[in-house]
């Protein structure tokens, strides 16, 4: 009985050791093949830069007639940790990056990235940046003016007819593009034209530097303008005196100031006149003294300078004639083409003859009042001989100006400019 115990005590110990053999063993194996997997297929991570997130539901955002301000784009820094053999596998098409904007309205908000990659047993460990930061703004639309500007020279002999100064356009866009708008126009390129045409220019918006606002749309997007030309033509004023001239005195003693005026007109009207008349004048009132007068126009012509003042005398007149000197420091260039500079040949002097258009008046101008601009709307490098332009008050008038072409320089920018 008691060796029946023992044997049966002694079989069970046996069971016990080979039991904790086995667990050893399996333990053991566990621990072998992790160290032979990790040896064989170890972990690794991989950096992926620069992966373009898609903004999602942007239609929502859109049919709540708002538009995302910032950002345009977006792109986030992945860190992906995985096998070996399964993150060999990965490319930058692998992943894809995105944030929903299903819910958002107008204001500024922090939106998470969601990073998903394609692949078995691959973790996103780390994402740069976590969040975007998104200014959504309401869409609005307004009714603003948009300045009519022509540009370039016409053929020498013509001028514009009157040509509208503004045109009204609707403005539609985010609020925050349309709060920005300084001024807005469209530009009609008249150069070398000497016949009445329609030119179609689009309409643009600008902000305070003078940079344009590309993100908004115009309705009508592009503005057909009539543009008349008429010719113009330089014809004496003769003076028609009313009475019997004295004694002693000829028609030859009594003066005009100024004694020509330049009209403009259809070119078969013009071709037609050969001196424009005064309105009639008495004789007595000539020989007391300068007189104003007025001059009297055919049908279909008008003056070019509508502000022009006449004088009529029985003495010789004297007009005021003052002369002021500008150099290309005073000279505003216009239009200058993106990624491009200018330089003026050489410092050139500009020496202007103006009088006030009442002849009878004595006020001065100072330089001040003077503005010198060149458009170079269209050249490109090289040299280029360029139009001067001056305006001076509405009071006075150019007699003389020299000289009329100013020669510059355009060049590409370089990486100082």
């Amino acid at each position: 009985m008691k060796r029946e115990k023992k044997i049966k005590t002694e079989k069970k110990s046996q069971n016990n050791k080979d039991k904790m053999l086995l667990v050893i063993s399996i333990i053991f194996s566990i621990f072998l093949w992790s160290y032979v997997r990790s040896e064989v297929d170890p972990e690794v991570s991989i950096s992926i830069k620069g992966v373009e997130v898609r903004f999602e539901n942007i239609a929502e955002i859109k049919a709540n007639n708002l538009e995302v301000i910032s950002p345009q784009t977006a792109s986030v820094d992945v860190r992906i940790t995985g096998k070996r053999s399964n993150i060999s596998k990965v490319n930058r098409d692998s992943v894809s990056a995105s944030v929903n904007l299903s819910g958002y309205y107008s204001g500024d908000y922090k939106i998470p990235v969601k990073v998903q990659v394609n692949g078995s047993n691959l973790v996103v460990e780390d994402k740069s940046p976590e969040v975007l930061d998104f200014k959504i703004d309401e869409v609005i639309s307004k009714n603003l003016d948009a300045d009519i500007i022509t540009s370039g020279t016409l053929v020498k002999g013509y001028v514009l007819g009157n040509v509208k100064q503004t045109e009204e356009v609707q403005v539609k866009g985010a609020r925050t593009y349309i709060d920005k708008i300084k001024e807005i126009n469209a530009i009609f390129d008249v150069n070398n034209k000497m016949e009445s045409t329609v030119i179609t220019s689009k309409v643009k918006a600008y902000d305070a530097d003078g940079n344009e606002i590309e993100d908004l749309s115009f309705t009508p997007e592009s503005i057909d303008l009539d543009v008349p030309i008429l010719k113009t033509q330089t014809l004496p004023i003769k003076l028609n005196i009313v009475g019997d001239i004295p004694e002693g005195m000829d028609i030859k003693d009594f003066s005009v100031e100024p004694n020509s005026v330049t009209i403009k007109g259809n070119s078969a009207v013009l071709n037609k006149i050969e001196e424009i008349s005064t309105s009639p004048i008495p004789v007595n009132s000539l020989i007391k003294g300068q007189i104003p007068v007025d001059v009297i126009l055919p049908d279909g012509v008008s003056l070019v300078d509508k502000d022009i003042k006449f004088v009529a005398s029985s003495q010789p007149i004297t007009i005021l004639k003052q002369k002021i000197t500008l150099d290309t420091s005073d000279i505003k260039v216009k239009n200058v083409p993106e990624n491009y500079k200018f330089t003026f040949s050489e410092n050139t002097e500009i020496e202007l003859v103006v009088t006030p258009k009442d002849p009878i008046s004595n006020e001065f101008m100072s330089k001040s009042d003077v503005r010198a601009s060149m458009d170079i709307t269209g050249l490109e490098k090289g040299k280029h001989d360029v139009k001067l332009n001056i305006k001076v008050p509405d009071r006075f008038r150019i007699l003389s100006m020299e000289p009329t072409y100013i020669e510059i320089q355009l060049d590409e920018k370089g990486l100082l400019d």
